[in-house]
């Protein structure tokens, strides 16, 4: 039976590790993977591209829906990781719903650096953390002042 490794984030460490584990341990553990953004891990890094016009969105995601289906994982994003019960070797999810791992992997990334600037600055201003952030302020016209 396959043991249960569950991984918090839905980003690129998540895709890559998942990639390496299926090409040398497949089958050895029954991942999931869980991401507090409502859709399939993509490449932050060209979000500015998107909003620029020259990818669409979906072209900035890592692997497709069948990548992850055909190895067996279990994605569950639009997930926000709660509470870690590590007696009980339990990740709560914000739906009350409970998963149980052998092995957690935290890749959640980072929290984006604010410029320390003096003086005022715009609450326009937003740093580029998620597509779904970065596209509605580019869609708003007085948020344009977008900060890669």
């Amino acid at each position: 039976m396959s043991e249960p490794l569950v991984i918090v984030g839905n980003g690129m460490a998540a895709a890559r590790l998942v990639d390496e584990l299926t090409k040398v341990a497949l089958g050895r553990y029954a991942i999931a993977v869980i991401g507090n953004e409502p859709r399939l891990a993509y490449n932050r890094v060209l979000l500015s591209s998107v909003l620029a016009g020259e990818t669409a969105s979906h072209d900035i995601e890592l692997k497709p829906a069948a990548w992850w289906r055909e190895r067996g994982v279990t994605l569950k994003y639009g997930c926000l990781a709660t509470e870690i019960d590590l007696g009980r070797r339990e990740l709560k999810i914000a739906n009350e719903e409970s998963i149980a791992f052998s092995k957690l992997v935290l890749a959640t990334g980072s929290t984006p650096l604010r410029l320390d600037v003096q003086g005022p600055i715009s609450p326009a201003c937003t740093p580029f953390v998620t597509a779904a952030t970065s596209i509605s302020c580019w869609r708003s016209p007085r948020k344009r002042s977008t900060l890669p």
